[in-house]
C-alpha cells in the first residue's frame, strides 16, 4: 500500500489518550518505583556503581539528565548556557584511563 507524495497514510493521528512505546516503558518504571522495596533498591545499586567510579557514574547517570541547555538570567541580561562537560579538555582523557 504506498501512500502520494505529501498524503498522510494516517490521517487523524494517533488517537487521543494512547501513548508511544517510551511513554509505556516510562509509566512502567514510574509504577515500579513507587514501591519503597524497589526505591531502596536501586539506591543501592547506584551507590554500588558510584563507590566503584565517581566520574564515571557522573558521566554516565548524571550527565544525561542534566538539560543540553539552560536559559537563565544574569542582571538584566538573557543568556544561554550550553552543557557541553564539566570537565576540562585535558581531564576527560586521564579520567577514562584511570576507569
Amino acid at each position: 500500500m504506498s501512500f502520494e507524495p505529501g498524503v498522510s497514510g494516517n490521517p487523524r493521528g494517533r488517537p487521543k489518550g494512547s501513548y508511544g512505546g517510551r511513554i509505556a516503558a516510562l509509566a512502567a518504571m514510574d509504577q515500579m518505583l513507587g514501591k519503597k522495596k524497589k526505591q531502596v533498591a536501586l539506591v543501592k545499586a547506584l551507590e554500588a556503581e558510584f563507590d566503584k567510579d565517581p566520574v564515571t557514574f557522573f558521566k554516565t547517570f548524571v550527565m544525561p539528565l542534566l538539560p543540553k541547555e539552560s536559559k537563565v538570567q544574569l542582571d538584566k541580561d538573557d543568556c544561554v548556557i550550553r552543557w557541553r562537560s564539566l570537565l576540562g579538555p585535558g581531564d576527560e582523557e586521564s579520567a577514562s584511563d584511570k576507569g
